[in-house]
Formats: structure tokens, sequence, C-alpha cells
């Protein structure tokens, strides 16, 4: 499994929260198997998003479709981030204690 993990510096969760939603990357057709996101509980415009995919593949090619358009789209990001998004993809190589859903 490899996490495609992001950081956004957000200047208002609600606002990115609808462009988010609105999933202008494609990521629900993009073999993300799930989408997580997070707020920083000491700054809630620090915006932390994991998405996992099967294959290291097809978490590059995402964050390359979403590099380009939406984060180099100022029709898509407009002025919701504070900074630029930072992301990097891990690969998960160990895992214990299965929460009960």
């Amino acid at each position: 499994m490899f996490t495609l993990q992001i950081g956004y510096p957000v200047r208002d969760y609600a606002e990115w929260k609808k462009v988010f939603d609105s999933d202008p990357a494609g990521r629900a057709a993009s073999g993300a198997r799930s989408v997580r996101v997070f707020r920083d509980a000491g700054d809630q415009n620090n915006v932390a998003v994991l998405l996992d995919f099967d294959t290291r593949d097809a978490a590059t090619v995402f964050l390359e479709r979403l590099r380009s358009q939406v984060w180099d789209n100022p029709d898509v990001i407009g002025q919701l981030l504070s900074a630029s998004p930072t992301a990097r993809i891990l690969e998960e190589v160990a895992r214990e204690g299965q929460a009960a859903g």
C-alpha cells in the first residue's frame, strides 16, 4: 500500500473543503482506495490529506494530475492556500493494532 500525504496550509478551511469535495483532480476515478482529511488540533487551517493507493505508480500519476490541474491552476485553487502544498508518497512497511470500526 502506498499513501500520498499532502499538507495544505489553507486560509479558510470551509472554502478549501468545498473545492476538495468537488474532486477537481478526479481522485474518485484515480484508484484512491481511501481518503482521510485531518486538521491540526492547534491550527485549524493546517490540513493534512492521506490518500491510499495500491501502487506507487497510481499515487504518482494522481499527484502529477493534482499538481497540473489543481495546484498550478489559479482558477481552481484561487487564493485558498497561504503557502504551497507539500506532498510525499509513503510506502507502508508495517501495521499494528487494527482498531475496531
